[in-house]
């Protein structure tokens, strides 16, 4: 099964999930990068307040082609109680080429809930799978177990549409 991982990672959180996903997967990556700063105290507050207002944010150019894959997992720290604006705007650009996705939330507070029914009602599909992790369990790579079992989903996902 030929895999995507997009992501977007402020502080580098869903980036350390992306890549342990994509390890485990034998997934391509796609990290989505922003011509707006996010970075210090100021880009948090703003980022904060674009995700809260759900204002698209300007990506720079990507090189994937969701499309030409089996399955896209798109993982997204929870800003505000919503997805990150370069994930919102990129899911509403590439929706219609994402046949299946998979759905990784990282979060330091609640909302992950919200997030994930927002991007299902993006991509108008729901996920084969969902994963919601706390920041600090991420960082710590203390999340081994519950990685593994959304691994397992996943792959068991893939062998389903097989057949």
């Amino acid at each position: 099964m030929k895999t995507l991982i997009v992501f977007y990672s402020r502080t580098g959180c869903t980036r350390l999930v992306a890549e342990e996903l994509a390890q485990q997967l034998g997934a391509d990556t796609e990290e989505l990068k922003e011509a707006a700063d996010r970075s210090g105290a100021r880009g948090y507050i703003l980022a904060g307040r674009d995700a809260m207002l759900k204002r698209p944010a300007e990506l720079l150019p990507t090189i994937r082609r969701p499309g030409a894959y089996d399955l896209v997992v798109v993982a997204t720290p929870v800003w505000a109680f919503t997805m990150c604006p370069a994930i919102r705007t990129w899911l509403t650009r590439e929706a219609a080429q994402l046949r299946r996705v998979a759905f990784v939330c990282t979060q330091g507070g609640r909302g992950a809930e919200g997030t994930m029914a927002d991007m299902e009602q993006l991509v108008r599909h729901p996920p084969v799978a969902r994963l919601v992790l706390r920041d600090k369990a991420a960082r710590a790579h203390a999340a081994a177990d519950v990685l593994s079992a959304f691994v397992a989903t996943v792959r068991a996902a893939g062998d389903n549409s097989a057949s």
